[in-house]
């Protein structure tokens, strides 16, 4: 990838009208820093926010020892990097297979299970060296996405489920998520809270807690920081009777990538109230969809300078012929808006990238690093 101070320098060498990923170091090291420091216990990088090897790397300078594995092809990804990484299997359900190789060969000892018929599978496979979290499903309101759809046990499956590990000869441990982008930090208290209750009806002490991820980041509340939400986590742990002085671990995703990826995507096309450009849903643009926001958004003319004064509502499409590719929330723009200019959207660091499609033959983005 070519490096760049800025991204005014990269649009004044650009020839051409590919839209462009731009990757900023420093946003991904100082996010694992913050993690690292202030989180009170382990912190898991969840890989499927981005797997750029890169990206990996960067996380790695700024700290990140530990990652929450979904695949093999992940764990290979990150034991390439960081051999002695600390890898845990927490996708709820998985192939016997994929148990075997990442039991044998990348030696995990860390999987997660929601349902006994999982749990019997995982026993089937590995020996008795493992520790097994219950992913225990929290309701969150203030979750932008609630996770509980797919994957969690309610308390009364969790309580007989985290009985039976232990019982079985594993070491046993609870974990939960709270949600994409949770927007109050009372919902990780909440949660702990009904872990510790969890545990308490099923009398077994959890070899640690993983209160998963959701940190908001594109969503973070303008009165909020991610320390709030790290205090809440500590005092809740601290009060929670049982399970005080278990150790506490999360997985964040876009917390610690949405800061380091900048779009740039250009207009082609300037309605009454409508402005088409060159990438979208189907392209770099996917986490749009779930976050219904307008990201933190610049206005560069092709000479370079900036388009400011007033602005308005417009709908934004991509580049596909297919209607559903418009962002899901209207754009406030500058009216000044015009043809070949470029927008740069920010924090973008996460499911972006990753979710590129080739959908229309109009996949093709490039890639550079743009200041450190």
């Amino acid at each position: 990838m070519e490096h760049f101070d800025s991204v005014e320098q990269l649009l004044a060498r650009k020839r051409d009208s590919t839209p462009v990923f731009c990757f900023h170091p420093q946003g991904f090291r100082a996010a694992a820093r913050h993690f690292s420091e202030h989180f009170p216990g382990t912190v898991l990088y969840a890989v499927k926010a981005n797997p750029h090897p890169q990206v990996l790397q960067w996380l790695i300078d700024g700290g990140i020892r530990a990652f929450d594995t979904a695949s093999i092809a992940e764990m290979a990804m990150v034991r390439g990097l960081l051999p002695e990484a600390a890898c845990s299997y927490n996708h709820p359900v998985k192939p016997r297979d994929a148990i075997e190789v990442a039991w044998r060969q990348f030696g995990i000892r860390d999987f997660v299970v929601d349902h006994p018929a999982e749990l019997d599978k995982l026993l089937a496979v590995v020996g008795s060296d493992i520790v097994v979290q219950v992913r225990v499903a929290a309701p969150n309101p203030h979750a932008t996405i609630s996770f509980n759809s797919k994957f969690g046990a309610g308390p009364e499956q969790a309580v007989p489920l985290l009985r039976a590990i232990a019982q079985r000869g594993v070491t046993p441990a609870l974990c939960t998520h709270i949600g994409y982008q949770t927007t109050a930090p009372e919902a990780y208290a909440r949660g702990l809270r009904l872990l510790a209750e969890v545990a308490a009806l099923a009398s077994v002490r959890p070899q640690y807690i993983n209160i998963g991820g959701g940190f908001p980041s594109l969503l973070l509340p303008k009165d909020k920081t991610l320390d709030d939400y790290f205090t809440a986590i500590a005092t809740a742990h601290r009060e929670a009777r049982g399970i005080a002085d278990v150790p506490l671990k999360c997985e964040p995703g876009s917390a610690l990538t949405h800061r380091g990826g900048t779009v740039l995507a250009q207009v082609v096309l300037v309605k009454e109230d409508s402005v088409h450009i060159n990438d979208g849903v189907y392209g770099a643009m996917a986490e749009m969809i779930h976050a219904k926001t307008q990201p933190p958004t610049r206005v560069l003319a092709t000479g370079g300078e900036e388009r400011r004064g007033s602005l308005r509502s417009y709908t934004v499409f991509g580049p596909t012929c297919d209607s559903y590719d418009v962002m899901p929330a209207r754009f406030m723009l500058p009216e000044a808006l015009r043809e070949g200019d470029w927008l740069v959207f920010s924090m973008m660091g996460a499911y972006s990238n990753v979710l590129i499609s080739d959908f229309n033959g109009l996949g093709e983005h490039q890639f550079a690093i743009v200041g450190d």
